[in-house]
């Protein structure tokens, strides 16, 4: 009997993951084949849920708040759709859903009140971190009835639903493709590496927060590191601006944004002085993009250039 209860549960542990308390890819998977051996005629859907830019909270907070930020995320998946739904862990950020007995428009209805619930930040002590999750969906029986041809399926939806912004979620569709794998390679850091001038980015509103700062914008204000330059800076792009300069510099930015309408693309352009860490005071070029991020939602991406930089002297 022992010896019974003891295989009982090695097997459970075998199909669980350690992590999330959820099924891992064995466990889920079983129980999806099971399902759908017994039901082959039922409409279901296999739902494959991907953290967005989850690196990056790896990256900057440790896999520790990582791993609790897994946690959340999954419990917040099971509480969603644990109705009817086999709910497990992929691996990573990477989850599964197989919701049973349902429609496109009843999945459509979970996820939009799940995508909401995301909006709001994951918080770890005094961290806050908005993130989100990207869909891909292929249903039973049209896009598979085995484990293997659902997964491809959904795959595919969620490359394409990376690819329109993230944030989002996908159907698979018959003769849909994997968009441009290579276009989810590059990342702000490489792109900002290596590159003359200074590149940020910050919220539109409220505090103005920096949500990124690459190294050469924390050099040009003679900081040692991004972290520095945050600090010294209040981590704001009204700590960036040279205080006698921001009321004009805000004003004309939200001239050429809101009160110029062949200004379609939202750029703009304005100049203003920067005090650096050691009190000396530079000219810069400030090129501006405003764009609707799925995650923090209006944001600034931009391009700084000091005058006095040797690359944009006029040479004599």
């Amino acid at each position: 009997m022992e010896h019974e209860k003891l295989v009982a549960h090695l097997s459970r542990l075998s199909e669980e993951d350690a992590i999330t308390g959820l099924l891992n890819r064995r466990g889920g998977e079983k129980r999806i084949n099971e399902y759908m051996a017994a039901h082959p005629d039922e409409v279901c859907a296999f739902l494959l849920f991907d953290g967005d830019h989850f690196k990056k909270i790896n990256d900057s907070y440790g896999h520790l708040v990582g791993d609790h930020v897994i946690v959340q995320s999954g419990q917040e998946i099971k509480r969603r759709f644990s109705d009817k739904g086999i709910v497990f862990r992929l691996g990573g950020d990477e989850f599964v859903v197989f919701y049973t007995d349902t429609s496109e428009m009843e999945v459509c209805s979970r996820l939009e009140e799940f995508q909401s619930s995301l909006k709001h930040a994951n918080a770890v002590s005094d961290i806050n971190m908005p993130f989100t999750f990207s869909v891909g969906i292929s249903m039973t029986p049209d896009h598979g009835t085995d484990f293997d041809d659902l997964m491809k399926g959904a795959d595919i939806a969620l490359y394409n639903s990376k690819y329109e912004g993230r944030g989002r979620y996908r159907f698979y569709e018959e003769g849909m493709e994997v968009p441009h794998r290579d276009q989810f390679m590059f990342a702000l850091e490489e792109f900002a590496k290596g590159m003359p001038g200074g590149f940020f980015v910050y919220e539109a509103q409220g505090d103005e927060k920096i949500l990124y700062a690459s190294d050469s914008l924390a050099k040009m204000f003679k900081c040692k590191s991004v972290k520095e330059f945050r600090n010294y800076v209040g981590n704001s792009f009204r700590g960036i601006v040279h205080p006698d300069d921001l009321e004009a510099s805000e004003k004309e930015i939200a001239v050429q944004q809101f009160e110029s309408p062949e200004n379609e693309n939202r750029m703009d352009y304005v100049r203003y002085r920067i005090i650096c860490k050691d009190g000396t005071v530079k000219t810069v070029d400030d090129f501006g993009h405003l764009v609707m991020d799925p995650t923090f939602g209006p944001v600034y991406y931009v391009y700084l250039i000091d005058l006095e930089d040797a690359i944009f002297s006029m040479r004599k």
